[in-house]
């Protein structure tokens, strides 16, 4: 099993746009130092992000793994700096990050308060005026439960842990001194039942699978614009911004 094997090449292509529409929609505009909090994607997908990320600011990538921020090193652009380090203990001084990229990696705790003090730390890091997106699996969808169930027996590459609804997360980083600046849903592809066909589609069709599974992607992506769309979505994702002064 390769950490990426249950990622289609669309299905990640997919996964990279919307995470980077998040970026442009919620920090065009803000340079300095970038921080994402995972280098995963890096390490081992098509759905890296960090290529994208403006090429006039000082990019960061860390991760808890080293091996993983290690290999992010060798696949990502040489400008980039990967480093190990805690999320609830960055290697990090204060004040000193003028955008954090948080995808999918607070909801890897098994405990609510280590969510919670990884939003302080990430926080502490941020510099006033500067903003911090969080993106978490989604606990409404009805197959994150099972996702999840799947996960602890290490039937795939990721662990998943305790994560929040959209508004709990809002909340959460209001409480950690953070002024909300929007939030959202997105990705309707229902992961365990898509990850199944895709794979079937890839094994009998090769690359000619490429026309179906666009053709059911889009067909997913419709479920974001019903009213069930809380329930559909796989991730909830919240951007909040660090007053200037208190």
């Amino acid at each position: 099993m390769t950490p990426s094997w249950y990622l289609d090449p669309l299905v990640a292509r997919q996964k990279r746009d919307e995470h980077l529409a998040l970026l442009r929609t919620w920090c065009d505009g803000h340079r300095g130092v970038m921080l994402k909090t995972d280098l995963f994607e890096e390490a081992h997908g098509a759905d890296e992000l960090l290529s994208a990320f403006p090429s006039d600011a000082t990019i960061v990538g860390m991760d808890l793994v080293p091996e993983t921020a290690f290999r992010a090193r060798g696949r990502t652009l040489a400008s980039v700096r990967c480093l190990a380090s805690d999320v609830r203990r960055l290697a990090l001084a204060g004040g000193s990050v003028s955008v954090i990229f948080s995808n999918s990696t607070l909801d890897h705790f098994d405990l609510t308060r280590d969510l919670e003090a990884a939003i302080r730390e990430l926080v502490r890091v941020l510099r006033p005026g500067g903003v911090l997106i969080v993106t978490l699996d989604n606990p409404r969808n009805p197959l994150y439960g099972l996702l999840k169930w799947v996960s602890r027996r290490g039937w795939v590459s990721i662990r998943l842990g305790h994560t929040l609804s959209r508004h709990e997360l809002a909340d959460r980083m209001r409480s950690a001194g953070l002024e909300i600046v929007g939030s959202r849903v997105l990705i309707h592809n229902p992961r365990l039942v898509s990850t199944a066909i895709f794979f079937l589609l890839r094994r009998a069709l090769g690359r000619h699978a490429d026309v179906p599974i666009r053709f059911l992607l889009a067909a997913f992506d419709r479920l974001g614009r019903l009213p069930t769309r809380e329930r559909t979505a796989c991730f909830v994702a919240v951007c909040g911004r660090k007053p200037t002064s208190r």
